[in-house]
């Protein structure tokens, strides 16, 4: 993994050229998709990603010999990796839509159904950029990149996107901001551009379909995500973290205003439950984090889980009964507490009141209007 090189059938079969070609661009522009940040030592860790996981495993092993099924998902973890470089990349081609499409398709080829981490490219793109990087510059210029996509794929970037920031927010409100949507909206200027291309697309998509348009149900639980992630951040005054992009703004807010009957209703339909999983209830406060929870999990224990989309939007997860990803959820939370304590938060959190919380201060936001 570290030389991106690997035997096979007496031939060593290597991706470094393309791997390293790659990763220098990206690094240019600020993003080290492959590489995590040291927060004690302020600076990025010496080894890429899927090899400290792989060091981590090695070193909890107590001498066993790894089988089969645990160096898959040690290898998967590095492909996904790989294709995050890649998406990230996807601008470098003269049809990036095609290059969302292909990652998408070999994110497919990774694992079996039952054990893919994640299922769509616009996932995969958050999850890449998801740890910290100095150069703030970066997160700006590649949301202008995003906003260049053909319709299709800024909405599925948009459903991906919304509930990723939603959960982010939530995370920070509950544990490091006290509830002050003032604190928040000061800590995450990069964020907030990315909510608003989301919000935009999803509202525009939201006017302009039909009652019986086969993604009515998806957009609807992403626009539910996207205004809790700060309601009155669209529907009042503008946040000081979006100067510049005033006419975007006043779009959202314009659409949430004149439909704002029919989102009521809407969002009445899809009201959380303490007795299901809702994707309101996910919180991590880097989604970089969650993918280690879910490999590490699952090296503990080979056992079938979602993907990662199944866990954000319950559209994604047509096939994974709601008791499962609850279950899966908390397991998730469980592995994050380990390393808790009352000073550091477990960094993944799933609360069905929470999201209670967060579709009640929604719905009164939308009423109050």
């Amino acid at each position: 993994m570290r030389s991106h090189a690997f035997p096979s059938d007496g031939v060593t079969r290597s991706l470094a050229r393309v791997v390293q070609a790659l990763d220098q661009r990206t690094k240019a522009e600020g993003f080290h998709v492959l590489e995590s940040w040291d927060y004690a030592a302020h600076r990025f860790a010496d080894q890429i990603v899927p090899v400290l996981m792989l060091d981590r495993c090695a070193a909890t092993d107590g001498g066993t010999e790894r089988d089969d099924a645990t160096l898959s998902i040690l290898f998967d973890q590095y492909f996904i990796s790989v294709l995050g470089l890649l998406v990230a990349r996807a601008w470098d081609d003269e049809n990036p839509d095609g290059i969302f499409d292909e990652t998408t398709r070999l994110l497919g080829m990774l694992g079996e159904p039952s054990h893919r981490f994640v299922d769509d490219a616009s996932t995969l793109l958050l999850l890449a950029v998801s740890h910290y990087h100095p150069q703030e510059a970066a997160y700006d210029r590649l949301i202008e990149r995003i906003s260049t996509l053909d319709a299709d794929h800024r909405l599925r970037f948009a459903l991906a996107c919304a509930p990723v920031l939603s959960g982010h927010f939530r995370w920070g409100l509950r544990f490091m901001y006290q509830r002050d949507f003032g604190r928040l909206r000061d800590d995450n200027v990069v964020d907030y551009p990315w909510l608003l291309l989301a919000m935009r697309t999803l509202t525009e998509a939201y006017c302009g379909m039909s009652a019986d348009s086969p993604r009515r149900a998806a957009v609807i639980e992403g626009l539910l995500s996207g205004v809790s992630a700060d309601p009155l951040a669209f529907t009042g005054k503008m946040p000081r973290s979006l100067a510049g992009r005033e006419r975007d703004h006043d779009i959202i807010r314009q659409a949430l205003h004149q439909r704002r009957d029919d989102l009521l209703r809407d969002f009445e339909a899809i009201c959380p439950s303490p007795k299901s999983y809702s994707p309101l209830g996910f919180q991590a406060n880097f989604l970089c984090n969650a993918l280690v929870a879910m490999v590490a999990t699952a090296v503990d224990g080979f056992s079938p889980h979602p993907p990662l989309d199944a866990l954000l939007a319950l559209e994604s997860a047509r096939t994974t009964a709601a008791a499962d990803l609850d279950r899966y959820a908390r397991s998730l939370m469980s592995y994050a507490s380990g390393g808790a304590t009352s000073d550091v938060p477990a960094l993944i959190v799933y609360d069905s009141q929470d999201a209670q919380r967060a579709y009640n201060m929604t719905m009164q936001t939308l009423r109050d209007l």
